[in-house]
């Protein structure tokens, strides 16, 4: 009678649990505002696999390297979500300072060469959301 009524217990406690995170979900999904359109993310999967490249980066610094640019392109991604209640202007001033940070994130493992070529690369991607925002460089 025990075993029955703690898989009982277990069995509601688990449904309710996937009710919450589907709730959870809808709710994400309900907020979401892409700060990248289709097209800069597809400039992001092209971009990282000519940087590679052209980086000639070994397979460890490669996982690095990708581990931080898609850490803040997704975190950048979903600065403008409608649930944050951020201003045009302070979306703006998040995205650039995620920007310095992955900069100063992918400085630390690269040579000086490759965070130029870096650079140079993920400032297109920057220029194309600046562009589409109508935001101004300062």
């Amino acid at each position: 009678m025990r075993i029955i009524t703690a898989g009982l217990l277990l069995l509601v406690c688990l449904s309710t649990f996937g009710q919450t995170q589907e709730e959870k979900q809808a709710e994400r999904q309900k907020n979401k505002v892409e700060i990248f359109t289709s097209g800069e993310k597809d400039n992001l999967q092209f971009f990282f696999k000519e940087q590679v490249v052209s980086m000639e980066l070994t397979k460890d610094l490669r996982d690095d390297y990708y581990g931080i640019i898609l850490y803040y392109s997704n975190k950048m991604g979903r600065i403008g979500d409608k649930n944050k209640g951020y201003t045009d202007a302070e979306i703006k001033t998040k995205f650039d300072d995620m920007v310095l940070q992955l900069n100063d994130e992918v400085k630390e493992i690269l040579s000086k060469e490759q965070y130029e070529i870096h650079k140079e690369s993920f400032g297109k991607i920057v220029t194309s959301v600046y562009n589409r925002k109508g935001w101004k460089k300062e």
